[in-house]
Protein backbone atom coordinates (compact mmCIF):
# COMPACT_ATOMS: atom_id res chain seq x y z
CA UNK A 1 0.00 0.00 0.00
CA UNK A 2 2.44 2.38 0.90
CA UNK A 3 4.55 1.97 -2.40
CA UNK A 4 1.03 2.79 -4.31
CA UNK A 5 1.23 5.69 -2.40
CA UNK A 6 4.42 7.42 -3.22
CA UNK A 7 3.26 10.00 -5.62
CA UNK A 8 1.18 11.33 -2.24
CA UNK A 9 4.55 10.66 -0.45
CA UNK A 10 5.85 12.98 -2.91
CA UNK A 11 4.99 15.83 -1.22
CA UNK A 12 6.19 15.19 2.27
CA UNK A 13 9.64 15.92 1.55
CA UNK A 14 11.55 17.72 4.35
CA UNK A 15 15.06 19.24 5.60
CA UNK A 16 17.31 18.22 8.50
CA UNK A 17 16.36 21.25 9.91
CA UNK A 18 12.49 20.27 9.62
CA UNK A 19 12.36 16.83 10.36
CA UNK A 20 13.21 15.00 13.68
CA UNK A 21 13.45 11.73 14.37
CA UNK A 22 11.36 10.37 17.29
CA UNK A 23 14.16 7.84 18.75
CA UNK A 24 11.52 6.38 20.90
CA UNK A 25 8.82 5.52 18.50
CA UNK A 26 10.55 5.21 15.01
CA UNK A 27 8.21 8.31 13.85
CA UNK A 28 9.19 11.61 12.14
CA UNK A 29 7.90 14.87 12.96
CA UNK A 30 7.49 16.93 9.90
CA UNK A 31 7.05 20.39 8.76
CA UNK A 32 6.36 19.87 5.18
CA UNK A 33 8.09 23.73 4.35
CA UNK A 34 9.42 25.16 1.08
CA UNK A 35 12.25 23.09 0.91
CA UNK A 36 11.66 19.97 -0.93
CA UNK A 37 14.55 17.94 0.18
CA UNK A 38 14.29 14.46 2.12
CA UNK A 39 15.84 13.89 5.39
CA UNK A 40 19.13 14.14 5.34
CA UNK A 41 20.08 12.13 8.15
CA UNK A 42 18.68 9.02 6.40
CA UNK A 43 20.62 9.43 3.35
CA UNK A 44 17.60 9.91 0.82
CA UNK A 45 18.30 11.40 -2.76
CA UNK A 46 15.99 13.63 -4.32
CA UNK A 47 14.45 12.91 -7.94
CA UNK A 48 12.67 9.44 -8.79
CA UNK A 49 15.39 7.58 -6.86
CA UNK A 50 14.79 9.33 -3.85
CA UNK A 51 11.05 8.88 -3.83
CA UNK A 52 12.21 4.96 -4.51
CA UNK A 53 13.82 5.06 -1.31
CA UNK A 54 11.59 7.06 0.60
CA UNK A 55 8.75 4.49 -0.22
CA UNK A 56 11.60 1.56 1.55
CA UNK A 57 12.31 3.57 4.20
CA UNK A 58 8.27 3.76 4.57
CA UNK A 59 7.91 -0.48 4.60
CA UNK A 60 10.70 -0.73 7.20
CA UNK A 61 9.41 -0.17 10.64
CA UNK A 62 9.86 3.53 10.71
CA UNK A 63 5.75 3.19 10.78
CA UNK A 64 6.09 7.24 10.48
CA UNK A 65 2.34 7.46 10.87
CA UNK A 66 2.52 6.15 14.28
CA UNK A 67 3.54 10.21 15.83
CA UNK A 68 3.74 12.28 12.72
CA UNK A 69 3.22 16.14 13.24
CA UNK A 70 1.31 18.13 10.20
CA UNK A 71 1.73 21.94 9.73
CA UNK A 72 -0.67 23.48 7.72
CA UNK A 73 -0.67 25.25 4.92
CA UNK A 74 1.88 23.59 3.75
CA UNK A 75 1.20 19.72 4.42
CA UNK A 76 -2.40 20.11 2.34
CA UNK A 77 -4.85 18.13 2.57
CA UNK A 78 -2.64 14.89 2.35
CA UNK A 79 -2.65 14.11 5.89
CA UNK A 80 -6.67 13.75 6.26
CA UNK A 81 -6.95 12.23 3.27
CA UNK A 82 -4.43 9.18 3.70
CA UNK A 83 -6.06 8.86 7.33
CA UNK A 84 -9.33 8.08 5.90
CA UNK A 85 -7.88 6.02 3.48
CA UNK A 86 -6.26 3.64 5.76
CA UNK A 87 -9.55 3.17 8.20
CA UNK A 88 -10.52 -0.14 7.53
CA UNK A 89 -13.54 -1.26 9.62
CA UNK A 90 -14.55 2.23 11.23
CA UNK A 91 -13.71 5.95 10.83
CA UNK A 92 -15.51 8.26 13.56
CA UNK A 93 -15.07 12.04 12.47
CA UNK A 94 -15.97 15.17 15.03
CA UNK A 95 -15.60 18.38 12.89
CA UNK A 96 -16.59 22.06 13.27
CA UNK A 97 -16.72 22.42 9.21
CA UNK A 98 -16.01 19.83 6.57
CA UNK A 99 -16.15 21.05 3.19
CA UNK A 100 -13.26 20.07 1.28
CA UNK A 101 -14.35 17.89 -1.48
CA UNK A 102 -11.45 16.01 -1.60
CA UNK A 103 -11.90 14.84 2.03
CA UNK A 104 -15.71 14.25 1.16
CA UNK A 105 -14.15 11.95 -1.92
CA UNK A 106 -12.50 9.78 0.53
CA UNK A 107 -14.92 9.19 2.90
CA UNK A 108 -17.39 8.16 0.12
CA UNK A 109 -14.51 5.80 -0.96
CA UNK A 110 -14.47 4.72 2.49
CA UNK A 111 -18.18 3.65 2.80
CA UNK A 112 -18.04 2.31 -0.46
CA UNK A 113 -15.13 -0.48 0.58
CA UNK A 114 -17.42 -1.29 3.63
CA UNK A 115 -16.10 1.06 6.47
CA UNK A 116 -18.56 2.26 8.87
CA UNK A 117 -17.65 6.14 8.94
CA UNK A 118 -19.57 8.30 11.54
CA UNK A 119 -19.61 11.97 11.68
CA UNK A 120 -20.76 14.55 14.14
CA UNK A 121 -20.61 18.13 13.07
CA UNK A 122 -21.80 21.38 14.48
CA UNK A 123 -25.18 22.19 13.62
CA UNK A 124 -25.00 26.00 13.19
CA UNK A 125 -20.97 26.82 13.00
CA UNK A 126 -21.72 30.19 11.91
CA UNK A 127 -25.12 31.19 12.31
CA UNK A 128 -26.51 28.63 9.79
CA UNK A 129 -24.89 25.85 7.71
CA UNK A 130 -26.57 25.76 4.44
CA UNK A 131 -28.30 22.84 3.73
CA UNK A 132 -26.30 21.91 0.54
CA UNK A 133 -23.02 21.47 2.84
CA UNK A 134 -25.01 18.95 5.18
CA UNK A 135 -26.27 17.31 1.68
CA UNK A 136 -22.80 16.61 0.09
CA UNK A 137 -21.68 14.98 3.98
CA UNK A 138 -24.80 12.73 3.74
CA UNK A 139 -24.31 11.36 0.02
CA UNK A 140 -21.01 10.24 1.54
CA UNK A 141 -23.01 7.46 2.61
CA UNK A 142 -21.58 8.25 6.14
CA UNK A 143 -24.20 8.43 9.32
CA UNK A 144 -24.36 12.07 10.60
CA UNK A 145 -25.62 13.46 13.83
CA UNK A 146 -25.38 16.88 15.38
CA UNK A 147 -24.09 17.13 18.79
CA UNK A 148 -25.61 16.77 22.35
CA UNK A 149 -28.23 19.82 23.18
CA UNK A 150 -25.57 21.21 25.31
CA UNK A 151 -22.81 21.77 22.60
CA UNK A 152 -26.00 23.16 20.66
CA UNK A 153 -27.17 26.59 22.51
CA UNK A 154 -26.70 30.58 21.56
CA UNK A 155 -22.85 31.12 21.16
CA UNK A 156 -21.95 27.34 22.11
CA UNK A 157 -20.26 25.19 19.48
CA UNK A 158 -19.13 21.70 19.16
CA UNK A 159 -15.90 23.12 17.99
CA UNK A 160 -13.53 19.64 17.85
CA UNK A 161 -11.63 18.70 15.23
CA UNK A 162 -10.39 14.73 15.21
CA UNK A 163 -10.65 11.45 13.74
CA UNK A 164 -10.87 8.10 14.97
CA UNK A 165 -9.88 4.81 13.18
CA UNK A 166 -9.25 1.79 14.45
CA UNK A 167 -5.25 1.97 16.66
CA UNK A 168 -4.85 5.65 15.56
CA UNK A 169 -5.80 9.25 16.30
CA UNK A 170 -5.63 12.19 14.50
CA UNK A 171 -6.31 15.47 16.29
CA UNK A 172 -5.59 19.19 15.85
CA UNK A 173 -6.88 22.95 15.01
CA UNK A 174 -7.49 22.06 11.55
CA UNK A 175 -10.88 22.28 9.79
CA UNK A 176 -11.61 20.43 7.01
CA UNK A 177 -11.65 23.14 4.34
CA UNK A 178 -10.20 24.33 1.44
CA UNK A 179 -8.47 27.23 3.35
CA UNK A 180 -7.09 25.39 5.73
CA UNK A 181 -4.96 23.36 3.31
CA UNK A 182 -3.97 26.51 1.36
CA UNK A 183 -4.34 29.43 3.80
CA UNK A 184 -4.06 28.90 7.67
CA UNK A 185 -1.77 28.36 10.01
CA UNK A 186 -2.90 24.46 11.59
CA UNK A 187 -1.54 21.49 13.47
CA UNK A 188 -2.61 18.13 13.05
CA UNK A 189 -1.18 15.21 15.06
CA UNK A 190 -1.51 11.87 14.03
CA UNK A 191 -0.82 8.97 16.78
CA UNK A 192 -1.52 5.52 17.70
CA UNK A 193 -0.83 6.03 21.58
CA UNK A 194 -3.39 3.25 23.03
CA UNK A 195 -4.52 5.58 25.90
CA UNK A 196 -5.21 8.58 23.79
CA UNK A 197 -6.82 6.80 21.18
CA UNK A 198 -9.08 5.27 23.52
CA UNK A 199 -10.02 8.37 25.09
CA UNK A 200 -10.79 10.03 22.06
CA UNK A 201 -13.16 6.93 20.96
CA UNK A 202 -14.34 7.78 24.29
CA UNK A 203 -15.14 11.49 24.06
CA UNK A 204 -16.96 10.91 20.44
CA UNK A 205 -18.95 7.44 21.77
CA UNK A 206 -20.27 9.50 24.70
CA UNK A 207 -21.26 12.51 21.96
CA UNK A 208 -22.60 10.20 19.53
CA UNK A 209 -25.35 9.01 22.48
CA UNK A 210 -25.63 11.74 23.88
CA UNK A 211 -23.93 10.88 27.24
CA UNK A 212 -21.03 12.83 29.27
CA UNK A 213 -17.57 11.29 28.40
CA UNK A 214 -16.28 10.66 32.20
CA UNK A 215 -13.78 12.31 34.18
CA UNK A 216 -11.34 9.62 32.80
CA UNK A 217 -10.92 11.22 29.40
CA UNK A 218 -9.32 14.11 30.97
CA UNK A 219 -6.39 12.00 32.09
CA UNK A 220 -5.68 11.80 28.61
CA UNK A 221 -6.82 14.60 26.27
CA UNK A 222 -7.58 18.60 27.31
CA UNK A 223 -11.18 18.71 27.31
CA UNK A 224 -13.46 21.22 27.06
CA UNK A 225 -16.11 22.11 28.79
CA UNK A 226 -13.90 22.40 31.64
CA UNK A 227 -9.92 23.27 29.90
CA UNK A 228 -8.73 26.09 31.22
CA UNK A 229 -6.77 24.77 34.51
CA UNK A 230 -5.03 22.72 31.62
CA UNK A 231 -3.83 26.01 29.17
CA UNK A 232 -3.07 27.99 32.23
CA UNK A 233 -0.83 25.45 33.69
CA UNK A 234 0.71 25.13 30.21
CA UNK A 235 1.46 29.16 30.11
CA UNK A 236 2.43 28.61 33.67
CA UNK A 237 5.29 26.41 33.02
CA UNK A 238 8.97 27.10 33.53
CA UNK A 239 10.57 29.72 31.02
CA UNK A 240 9.60 31.12 28.31
CA UNK A 241 6.47 30.13 26.06
CA UNK A 242 5.47 30.62 22.28
CA UNK A 243 1.85 30.82 21.96
CA UNK A 244 -0.76 30.95 18.64
CA UNK A 245 -3.95 31.88 18.91
CA UNK A 246 -6.55 32.61 16.61
CA UNK A 247 -8.78 34.54 19.25
CA UNK A 248 -7.36 36.00 22.17
CA UNK A 249 -10.75 36.31 24.47
CA UNK A 250 -10.92 37.24 28.22
CA UNK A 251 -10.69 33.96 29.99
CA UNK A 252 -9.67 35.51 33.35
CA UNK A 253 -7.42 32.40 34.07
CA UNK A 254 -5.68 32.48 30.87
CA UNK A 255 -5.31 36.83 31.30
CA UNK A 256 -4.31 36.16 34.70
CA UNK A 257 -1.58 33.40 33.86
CA UNK A 258 -0.37 35.82 30.48
CA UNK A 259 0.32 38.85 32.17
CA UNK A 260 2.02 37.10 35.87
CA UNK A 261 4.30 35.32 32.73
CA UNK A 262 5.25 38.61 31.00
CA UNK A 263 8.10 38.77 28.73
CA UNK A 264 8.62 35.32 28.89
CA UNK A 265 5.41 35.04 26.82
CA UNK A 266 5.38 35.36 22.96
CA UNK A 267 2.34 35.58 21.59
CA UNK A 268 1.31 34.90 17.87
CA UNK A 269 -2.01 36.40 17.11
CA UNK A 270 -3.78 36.85 13.48
CA UNK A 271 -3.23 40.44 11.95
CA UNK A 272 -6.79 40.97 11.54
CA UNK A 273 -7.74 40.69 14.79
CA UNK A 274 -11.23 41.78 15.71
CA UNK A 275 -11.65 45.15 18.44
CA UNK A 276 -12.20 43.20 21.39
CA UNK A 277 -9.63 40.92 21.21
CA UNK A 278 -7.05 43.73 19.98
CA UNK A 279 -8.02 45.65 23.47
CA UNK A 280 -7.10 42.41 25.42
CA UNK A 281 -4.06 42.08 23.42
CA UNK A 282 -2.90 45.90 24.07
CA UNK A 283 -4.00 44.95 27.86
CA UNK A 284 -1.29 42.63 27.66
CA UNK A 285 1.40 44.34 26.14
CA UNK A 286 0.98 47.06 29.05
CA UNK A 287 1.56 44.03 31.68
CA UNK A 288 4.63 43.20 30.05
CA UNK A 289 3.67 40.17 27.69
CA UNK A 290 5.15 40.08 23.96
CA UNK A 291 2.40 40.31 21.59
CA UNK A 292 2.75 40.11 17.48
CA UNK A 293 0.74 40.15 14.73
CA UNK A 294 0.92 37.30 11.66
CA UNK A 295 -0.16 38.19 8.67
CA UNK A 296 0.72 34.95 6.16
CA UNK A 297 -0.16 32.35 6.69
CA UNK A 298 -3.47 33.33 8.27
CA UNK A 299 -3.02 32.03 12.17
CA UNK A 300 -5.73 29.77 12.97
CA UNK A 301 -3.52 27.53 15.36
CA UNK A 302 -4.05 26.96 19.04
CA UNK A 303 -0.99 26.21 20.63
CA UNK A 304 1.22 26.81 24.12
CA UNK A 305 4.40 25.67 23.71
CA UNK A 306 7.59 25.83 26.09
CA UNK A 307 10.30 23.33 27.36
CA UNK A 308 8.52 21.08 29.36
CA UNK A 309 4.54 21.31 28.07
CA UNK A 310 3.65 21.70 24.43
CA UNK A 311 -0.21 21.84 24.39
CA UNK A 312 -1.90 21.92 20.91
CA UNK A 313 -5.66 21.65 20.05
CA UNK A 314 -8.95 23.03 18.76
CA UNK A 315 -8.77 25.83 21.97
CA UNK A 316 -9.48 28.99 21.69
CA UNK A 317 -8.44 31.60 24.70
CA UNK A 318 -12.14 32.53 25.06
CA UNK A 319 -14.31 31.51 28.12
CA UNK A 320 -16.80 30.28 25.85
CA UNK A 321 -14.33 27.71 24.11
CA UNK A 322 -13.03 26.43 26.86
CA UNK A 323 -15.76 26.02 29.71
CA UNK A 324 -18.27 25.81 27.37
CA UNK A 325 -18.05 24.43 23.72
CA UNK A 326 -16.94 20.54 23.05
CA UNK A 327 -13.16 21.23 21.98
CA UNK A 328 -10.29 18.58 22.29
CA UNK A 329 -6.72 19.35 22.55
CA UNK A 330 -3.88 17.38 23.63
CA UNK A 331 -0.57 17.63 25.13
CA UNK A 332 2.21 16.89 22.58
CA UNK A 333 5.44 14.53 23.27
CA UNK A 334 9.14 14.87 22.83
CA UNK A 335 10.29 15.86 19.76
CA UNK A 336 6.86 16.42 18.31
CA UNK A 337 6.45 19.12 21.07
CA UNK A 338 9.85 20.71 20.04
CA UNK A 339 9.02 20.54 16.35
CA UNK A 340 5.78 22.61 16.89
CA UNK A 341 7.57 24.85 19.00
CA UNK A 342 10.43 25.50 16.48
CA UNK A 343 7.39 26.41 14.10
CA UNK A 344 6.18 28.95 16.41
CA UNK A 345 9.08 30.55 17.00
CA UNK A 346 9.57 31.32 13.44
CA UNK A 347 6.16 32.26 12.86
CA UNK A 348 7.23 34.52 15.67
CA UNK A 349 9.96 35.59 13.73
CA UNK A 350 8.07 36.84 10.90
CA UNK A 351 5.61 38.46 12.53
CA UNK A 352 5.52 42.46 13.42
CA UNK A 353 4.32 43.79 16.59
Amino acid sequence: MVTRRIGLFSVWLVTPADGMEDQKTGGIALDTGAHRELVASLGIQTGMAGFCALSSVLRQDFRMQDIMLWIEPQAGVAPIVHFIERAHKQLDINAYLLTDRRVLRAMRAAVQRGVRVRVIIDRHPYGDRPAAELGRIRQTGAQLRFPPGRFARPYVFDHAKYMVSGHALEIGSANFTWSTFHRDRDYIWTTRTPGLVSAARAVFDADWHDRRAGAAVRDRLVVSPGATTDLVQAISQPGRVCIESEEMGHDRGIVKALSKKGRLARVVLPAHLDRFDRRVAKWLVRAGVRVRYLHTPLMHAKLVAGDGIVYMGSQNFTWSSLNRNRELGVFLPGQVGAQARARCERDWAHATP
